[in-house]
């Protein structure tokens, strides 16, 4: 369906059919990088996303024509009304232009033995190329990848690297609390003193890969001070700040990172903020003070 390689690709546009609540998103490639932007908003992209994007365009391969007229565009979703449509440019030339429709799912056929491994189901897209009145079909659930919301492709790392690699985290609450967790000679510190190596191990498993989908651009923090602060330092990586401001009760706190510093993300949902900011307490047995 799409004859092109994907190293070509220097441009996206995903269009949502007309009359919904979707945004058009166009997805710039300059060098190496991939930039975002929908509704005059510029935003850093998610090179993943994007990988799997292109990834499912490259494999999607006809299986069978559906349909031949254009009578047929609406009853599989592949109208400017009722389709999601990309372009792909090469610079300033367009070299694909689709729709990608309804979505298909068939049980699998035959006996089920539930002592055997179960058969999986087919799952099958609706295609049409704009210039063609045909109507194909295509294995897979390409629709999923294919969203006409620019925050799919956004950036959700917060933070993200080797645990091995992590050598100091600066924890400064404002005027609740300041510590300095610290790694010598592989043995976790909390202000000179010998922290839980189990408790201390389970908490840095889940922050060195920090992330979150919970986007909240619109929300404004009370304070533009944070309430809560830490700075991640490590070997083969640059440092990295997150910071809490107080928000709302629908979101408790404004989540930033100096590694995406163009998103702000609900401190509440996902138990975002809890997964972050701890106490001292964290490091230690319960039979320690």
């Amino acid at each position: 369906m799409v004859t092109i390689d994907s190293a070509d690709v220097t441009k996206m546009v995903i269009l949502p059919k007309l009359g919904s609540e979707g945004q058009e998103v166009t997805i710039t490639k300059t060098g190496n990088e991939w930039k975002l932007e929908s509704e005059g908003k510029s935003y850093k992209a998610d090179p993943s996303s994007i990988k799997n994007i292109l990834a499912e365009l490259m494999r999607m391969k006809s299986e069978r024509v559906a349909a031949v007229e254009d009578s047929k565009w609406d009853q599989y979703e592949v109208s400017d009304s009722t389709g999601t449509r990309i372009q792909l440019y090469k610079g300033k030339k367009m070299i694909s232009d689709l729709y990608v429709g309804k979505f298909d799912y068939t049980q699998p056929k035959g006996p089920q033995d539930p002592r055997q491994q179960q058969p999986r189901g087919k799952m099958s897209t609706y295609v049409r190329p704009a210039e063609e009145n045909s109507v194909y079909v295509v294995d897979g659930f390409i629709k999923m990848s294919i969203q006409p919301n620019v925050n799919a492709y956004r950036d959700k790392t917060l933070f993200a690297s080797n645990k091995e690699d992590l050598t100091k985290i600066t924890y400064n609450y404002s005027n609740y609390d300041k510590f300095v967790l610290t790694k010598e000679n592989g043995i976790w510190l909390l202000d000179g003193t010998p922290a839980d190596s189990i408790k201390t191990s389970l908490y840095l498993n889940k922050l060195a890969k920090i992330t979150s989908s919970n986007f909240i651009d619109d929300v404004e923090p009370f304070s533009h001070t944070p309430a809560f602060q830490i700075q991640i330092e490590g070997n083969n990586m640059l440092p990295v700040e997150l910071n809490a401001y107080p928000a709302d009760s629908a979101n408790k706190f404004v989540i930033t990172s100096s590694k995406v510093p163009d998103a702000k993300y609900s401190g509440l949902k996902a138990g975002l903020f809890d997964r972050i900011f701890v106490d001292r307490a964290k490091f230690f047995s319960d039979n320690e003070e």
